[in-house]
């Protein structure tokens, strides 16, 4: 699985992923965290406008070093993109829950249940028929299916009980939307372990990704 994805960042502070080595997932970080990274890169996938998953300085200087990279993501980031400098023509913009062959992989991003617009990711590796499912900053995917999948990386951001605990035990407003913002906004221990349990099959691998350090804990 390392071989597969490297995991430069995965938390509310920034997002970032690589995928075979050339696909880069989102670019929330700042560009030193990525910089030994950009020469292999031909892909930028995105998924969501929020500044964890977008980091629009490191953006414009990624771009500034690699002009024609070509960039995959939906419809809700075209003007943001524009807006950042990004050539049009090198934006591939997909629908939801349509396939695209794009080169050395076919792509299908998927609904992903936040507060701005957002979206998963499946990526089939076309030379292997290695597949690979993506998504985090949901709060559910019981709408979706990747039966047997090799790779999933799914959001497992609390653990139900506790961030329910924290809820009850909280006095700061501010605070407290933050907490109440999680449930509604992101997936529990218990949503990704679901869909994994349905989706998974004997050689399939997952990891866990945007884990929230205050409202996650190790079950034994």
């Amino acid at each position: 699985m390392s071989d597969i994805v490297n995991i430069i960042s995965s938390s509310s502070k920034g997002n970032c992923y690589i995928y075979n080595k050339d696909i880069m997932l989102d670019i929330g970080v700042a560009f030193s965290r990525i910089k030994s990274y950009i020469n292999d890169i031909k892909l930028l996938c995105l998924t969501h406008q929020h500044l964890d998953h977008i980091n629009k300085k490191t953006l414009k200087k990624l771009i500034y070093e690699k002009p024609t990279l070509k960039i995959v993501c939906g419809n809700w980031l075209v003007n943001l993109l524009v807006e950042l400098g990004v050539n049009k023509k090198n934006i591939f913009v997909l629908d939801l829950n349509k396939k695209y062959d794009l080169g050395k992989y076919i792509f299908e991003i998927v609904p992903a249940i936040h507060d701005v617009d957002n979206c998963g990711y499946k990526i089939t590796v076309k030379e292997t028929n290695y597949r690979i499912f993506h998504i985090t900053d949901t709060s559910d995917v019981s709408h979706l299916e990747a039966k047997n999948f090799d790779l999933f990386c799914i959001e497992n951001n609390y653990v139900t009980s506790l961030l329910e605990q924290h809820i009850a035990e909280c006095n700061d407003k501010n605070k407290l939307f933050y907490l109440e913002r999680a449930r509604r906004t992101h997936l529990s221990n218990e949503q990704a372990n679901s869909f994994l349990i349905e989706n998974m099959g004997n050689n399939s691998e997952y990891c866990y990704i945007h884990k929230s350090n205050y409202n996650y804990e190790e079950l034994d």
